[in-house]
C-alpha cells in the first residue's frame, strides 16, 4: 500500500512578514536559503543534558562562529572567503559559512594576520575586545 502524500498548506504572508524569522512563543519561524519561510515548534531543551563530546563540539562551534564573523568584517578575509566561495560554487553572499569550515580546519587567518607565526593558546576565542582594530569597522 502506498502511504499517503500529507499535503502541507501554503500561504501568502503580508509583505510586511515575508521576512519573519526567529522565535515567537513557542513558535520558531525561518527563511530558508531559497527565500521560503517555514515555521516549527520550538523544541524543548529543557531537560536535556548534554554530553561531554556534544559540550565540547558546541564550545568549538561557538569559536568557529565568533572567527568567522570576525573575519568577514575584516575586507581582505571577507574578499578570500568569497573568491574562494566562487571557486568551490558555493554562495558567495555567504562566506561565513566558508569562514566556519575553514576554521574547523585548522586555518585561522585572523591569527595569521595580527599574530603571524606566534603560538595560539589552546583556550583561545575570537573576542572583538582583545582584537587590533580592523579597517572599516
Amino acid at each position: 500500500m502506498a502511504s499517503k502524500r500529507r499535503k502541507v498548506p501554503k500561504i501568502l504572508l503580508h509583505p510586511m512578514f515575508q521576512w519573519i524569522r526567529g522565535k515567537m512563543g513557542k513558535i520558531v519561524y525561518r527563511r530558508t536559503q531559497n527565500g521560503e519561510v517555514s515555521m516549527y515548534a520550538a523544541p524543548d531543551m529543557s531537560n536535556v543534558t548534554w554530553s561531554p563530546a556534544q559540550t565540547k563540539q558546541r564550545q568549538n562551534f561557538a569559536k568557529a562562529s565568533a572567527y568567522a564573523k570576525l573575519a568577514i568584517k575584516d575586507p581582505e578575509i571577507r574578499q578570500y572567503y568569497v573568491e574562494m566561495a566562487k571557486k568551490r560554487k558555493k554562495n558567495k553572499r555567504r562566506p561565513g559559512d566558508l569562514a566556519v569550515s575553514d576554521y574547523f580546519q585548522g586555518n585561522d587567518l585572523l591569527w595569521q594576520k595580527f599574530y603571524g607565526d606566534q603560538q595560539k593558546p589552546e583556550d583561545w576565542c575570537w573576542d572583538p575586545t582583545r582584537l587590533p582594530a580592523i579597517a572599516g569597522t
